[in-house]
């Protein structure tokens, strides 16, 4: 293995690494802060995924930013060993910068990780991304690489906690979690079932986190990047994947097992979201959560301009009969682009914030429309999907 570490850059630019070759299938970009604790259990996870990928040929990225710890030493010192095995042996290069004030959050160094990594790779490269408390499954990279293949620009992964630190949470939390999780994982069926995806196909996990993304580079250029937004930049970035009529997959066989940790690096983050649960009180839920009827709504009103610009069939007059008054790009620009600015106008379409005692009641009916759904044989197959959660 072999590590290279850049000096601080108190402008938070890497204008001090040298120009890298674009010599990688693909690279895996972690960005870290203060992970000393960690980052040697995802270096790890990485290697063993990359070896089962050969012989497609990767690199692993470290950006330590802001950090006050030794992560960056750690990863260095875990890069130049030279006890471990060949099957592991993946070049791996640790940069260090210090981001200015207004661009010290996650958003702006995933951002940063991922353009460093895109210029390791060629236009036909992957760019992947994890967090440094993260440990990917061994078939990460490989499944990932597959599910590109099929067509997909960017790939979503399943997130579950470590078993052994989300047994030892509050029941609070714990219980919190079940609940928007069971609801999460039914919602995506109802969509997948209202609204069949071919790039999507079910059984999808509707989940988006940067734990787990994989895009292909010419999809990166396409879009010009992840947003450096100061929270939530992996729902950012899907959003502008899909306004550019761009294929998103949430595959199953994608998975991560992640940290429980309640005090986290990113404002927003998914330790304020379990930190969140210590206090009482009936919290929002997902920002993404809807009720059954608007998501049902969604679902159906995207499935029918689907289908009609599909066929090359102007979908305004059913747009105008659902109350939709705003303007629409030209249908040649395709699903994405019209999908975008009909979500963005309708007014039927504007979100409202569910709260935890709203998952918990519309619950049972979400489980019933999506067991009326199923096909016959199939509700087998979807419970056991719902039984793999913690």
């Amino acid at each position: 293995m072999r590590g290279v570490q850049d000096g601080e850059d108190a402008d938070g630019g890497a204008s001090s690494v040298p120009p890298w070759r674009q010599d990688a299938a693909y690279v895996i970009a972690i960005p870290a802060r203060d992970e000393a604790a960690r980052i040697i259990g995802c270096l790890e996870a990485c290697a063993q995924a990359a070896s089962r990928a050969w012989p497609a040929r990767g690199r692993i990225l470290v950006l330590v930013n802001n950090s006050v710890d030794d992560t960056a030493a750690r990863a260095m010192s875990w890069a130049a060993r030279s006890d471990l095995p060949m099957a592991s042996d993946i070049p791996v290069d640790v940069v260090s910068c210090r981001l200015p004030r207004d661009l010290a959050h996650a958003g702006a160094a995933r951002r940063q990780a991922l353009d460093l990594a895109r210029a390791r790779v060629g236009e036909d490269g992957v760019l992947l991304t994890t967090d440094a408390d993260t440990r990917p499954d061994p078939d990460w990279v490989r499944a990932n690489l597959a599910a590109l293949g099929k067509g997909a620009a960017l790939v979503c992964g399943r997130i579950a906690f470590d078993p052994a630190e989300f047994n030892r949470l509050p029941p609070t939390i714990t219980a919190r979690y079940r609940l928007q999780a069971r609801w999460r994982r039914h919602a995506a069926e109802l969509v997948a079932r209202l609204d069949p995806d071919p790039h999507d196909p079910w059984p999808s996990h509707g989940e988006v986190g940067g734990a787990s993304l994989a895009v292909a580079a010419r999809a990166w250029d396409r879009v010009g990047g992840l947003p450096a937004v100061s929270h939530a930049e992996d729902r950012a970035f899907a959003r502008r994947i899909r306004a550019h009529g761009l294929p998103v997959r949430h595959d199953p066989a994608v998975r991560v097992v992640t940290s429980c940790r309640l005090t986290g690096r990113a404002a927003g983050g998914l330790a304020d979201t379990l930190a969140a649960g210590l206090v009482a009180g009936d919290h929002p839920a997902d920002e993404d959560f809807e009720p059954l009827g608007m998501l049902w709504l969604r679902a159906a009103l995207r499935a029918r301009v689907r289908r009609l610009l599909a066929a090359d069939i102007d979908p305004a007059p059913l747009l105008r009969w659902s109350g939709f008054e705003g303007r629409l790009p030209d249908r040649a620009a395709g699903f994405g682009p019209v999908w975008a600015a009909v979500e963005a106008q309708h007014p039927h379409l504007a979100r409202w914030r569910m709260r935890l005692s709203d998952v918990a009641a519309g619950l049972p009916r979400l489980v019933a429309a999506c067991r009326a759904l199923r096909p016959e044989g199939d509700e087998e197959h979807a419970d056991r999907l719902f039984q793999e959660m913690p």
